[in-house]
């Protein structure tokens, strides 16, 4: 099919491509990979399309040891940059394991961290591995710029609390000590979008104060975040038994062409089990 009429602009700066977001009908082009499909069927139609591609506050990828301890990124850093980079792949590897599982290679090197966070789909894999891992981001607009978690810059389906004219310009992971993370997912093909998935976390602030968490995502409209009993599981003769407890509490589990509920809450079960022993088996070091 073919794209309706629209503006195309190419900013270099981010001061420009904030004016240029600013006008009614502007929307931003981080990678194109939701978009233009979107574009082509008509279910898009932007007056103006603003290419970040060449804004030049929106790259770059480093791990800060310094007092910050974090992992920094621009929002245009695209998937096949994070599942190459050695500096992740060391202190972040189940960062470079998600994006393992986006889509084709072709896409990983088209689509960003910022354009998936915005795009907000259900299924994704970014926006539950920022949420499970902490992750903020910063956004800017003619109007200054703010900072906000990812688990509550994602409001529900295709939908965030990202205002008119406003951009992802950086995403940012803490450096948690005595972290660990695994994940799982399940699709019909490599390369398609998961019908289920999770990412499990498990933190140690001490000998006795451990925490763990997994997060859903591609079973409800959002990606969801729950609290792991680890001593019942580490106690329980059988385990899965606790597992499908934790899914059985998904309440606005999705129902489409590919499964019902019931089944997806299956799947979610099995995702988290299998993301918690990967969690588990990971040798821990200094960070996730």
């Amino acid at each position: 099919m073919k794209f309706p009429p629209f503006a195309y602009e190419r900013p270099t700066r981010l001061d420009e491509a904030c004016e240029m977001l600013a006008v009614e009908g502007a929307r931003a082009l981080a990678g194109g990979q939701s978009l233009l499909p979107l574009m082509a069927l008509r279910l898009a139609r932007p007056a103006t399309l603003v290419d970040l591609a060449r804004v030049s506050e929106l790259t770059g990828l480093g791990v800060d040891d310094g007092g910050n301890r974090r992992l920094d990124m621009g929002a245009m850093t695209t998937h096949a940059q994070i599942e190459a980079d050695s500096s992740i792949r060391a202190r972040f590897p189940v960062l470079a394991k998600i994006v393992s599982h986006i889509a084709h290679p072709a896409i990983r090197h088209r689509g960003t961290v910022g354009g998936s966070i915005a795009h907000a789909d259900p299924a994704a894999e970014i926006p539950a591995a920022c949420i499970a891992l902490d992750a903020e981001v910063l956004i800017s607009s003619v109007k200054g710029t703010r900072s906000e978690p990812v688990e509550s810059l994602v409001a529900g389906p295709y939908q965030t609390t990202l205002r008119d004219g406003e951009i992802v310009t950086r995403v940012i992971f803490p450096l948690r000590a005595e972290r660990r993370a695994g994940m799982d997912e399940v699709a019909l093909r490599a390369g398609d979008f998961a019908l289920a998935g999770a990412v499990c976390v498990l933190d140690r602030a001490g000998r006795d104060d451990q925490r763990g968490t997994v997060t859903f995502f591609g079973v409800e409209p959002r990606p969801r975040r729950a609290e792991i009993d680890l001593e019942r599981v580490r106690t329980s003769a059988d385990d899965r038994t606790y597992w499908v407890e934790l899914a059985s509490r998904l309440d606005e589990v999705i129902e489409d062409v590919h499964g019902d509920p019931s089944f997806r809450r299956h799947l979610a079960a099995v995702t988290a089990r299998r993301a918690f022993a990967s969690a588990s088996t990971q040798q821990v070091g200094d960070f996730v």
